[in-house]
């Protein structure tokens, strides 16, 4: 698996909006993101998948 991960992942705070975070993938043309918190621990991965089927975007 190591020739497949993606070592410099893009993230997104935990404490932005979810319109935040479909921008970005959409600026990058990518479907995730790591969510990270004011340190830059991970939390988690959103999906862009996640984010449809939410009322938030």
């Amino acid at each position: 698996a190591a020739d497949c991960v993606t070592t410099n992942p893009k993230t997104i705070r935990t404490d932005e909006f979810a319109i935040s975070a479909l921008n970005v993938m959409e600026e990058k043309k990518i479907t995730s993101l790591v969510a990270v918190d004011a340190e830059g621990h991970v939390e988690g991965i959103i999906h862009l998948h996640d984010l449809w089927g939410t009322e938030m975007v």
